[in-house]
């Protein structure tokens, strides 16, 4: 198989080529964006070796970078930081803050009540 056959998943172009850096292991990188995908030489032979090899790499990326491609719940960015699933890191530490303000609000009420 040539390296210009395969479609990247990331960018749609056909320029993604195979690069095996030792007996174990195969990656995949595209010329035309930062796409990398790394696997056992056993999943390659697999994939490689299947009718539709366009669409099992595309699934198996979509497997590893499930997350990176949904964008924040709460501003809607599509960063990639870390976070609570769903959420940019950004958004987390405001939304602790407001939490542990109403925790902060709540006792204090509980307090006055009970004086």
């Amino acid at each position: 198989m040539s390296e210009k056959e395969i479609e990247c998943p990331k960018c749609g172009k056909k320029a993604v080529y195979i690069e095996h850096p030792d007996e174990y292991e195969v990656w995949l990188k595209c010329t035309e964006c930062d796409f990398f995908l790394g696997m056992s030489a056993d999943d390659w032979h697999r994939i490689h070796n299947s009718p539709n090899i366009d669409e099992k790499i595309r699934k198996t990326y979509g497997k590893e970078h499930a997350v990176s491609g949904k964008k924040c719940r709460f501003c809607g960015s599509s960063s990639e930081e870390g976070g609570a699933p769903g959420f940019c890191s950004s958004c987390c530490y405001k939304i602790l803050i407001i939490v542990l303000v109403i925790m902060i609000i709540g006792s204090y009420m509980v307090w006055m009540a009970l004086l």
